[in-house]
């Protein structure tokens, strides 16, 4: 099921950033390190219900009762970006490759399409998450631009950060 996030949410989403920054397999997937997470309650919750006051988008995928994603939109505020906004997004540990990060894209762009000026959603990707990549190129998003080596990582190695985009129309 997915709905709108709130405050009582913010102790899951912080659980499934961890669980990605910390995993050997997902750390690479966010440009965050693992030092750079908020890991304040308060500070979570307040992020939360500051982007819905805004008229952003924050959903949750529950499973079986508990939050096991999220995906984050917000819109630019600057009057020449205004038609544009970026999304993020997170799946805990399990329940990856199901389908739940498909479904929340599918409800961000529904969402989205509702919107008054709304004509495009942004996203960045490290270029090592290929599974991201396909999905969202599959939900029609293209590659708009990369920045090459974007991403230094601890051990010295570099990604590239992908921007890519889908138009709503």
């Amino acid at each position: 099921m997915i709905r709108f996030a709130n405050g009582f949410d913010a102790e899951a989403i912080m659980d499934i950033n961890s669980d990605i920054t910390l995993s050997e397999e997902t750390t690479r997937f966010f440009i965050s390190s693992p030092e750079e997470l908020s890991y304040n309650l308060n500070e979570e919750k307040e992020k939360i219900e500051k982007t819905l006051a805004k008229g952003n988008l924050f959903a949750v995928y529950e499973a079986e009762g508990e939050v096991v994603g999220y995906l984050v939109f917000k819109r630019y505020e600057y009057t020449r970006l205004n038609h544009a906004g970026s999304m993020g997004m997170g799946i805990k540990d399990g329940y990856r490759n199901q389908g739940i990060g498909s479904q929340l894209i599918k409800f961000l762009i529904d969402w989205a399409k509702q919107q008054d000026g709304l004509e495009k959603i942004c996203l960045g990707v490290v270029s090592v998450n290929e599974r991201a990549i396909n999905v969202y190129q599959r939900l029609g998003f293209v590659e708009e631009g990369r920045q090459r080596n974007q991403i230094k990582y601890e051990d010295g190695s570099y990604s590239d950060d992908i921007m890519m985009a889908y138009t709503l129309h």
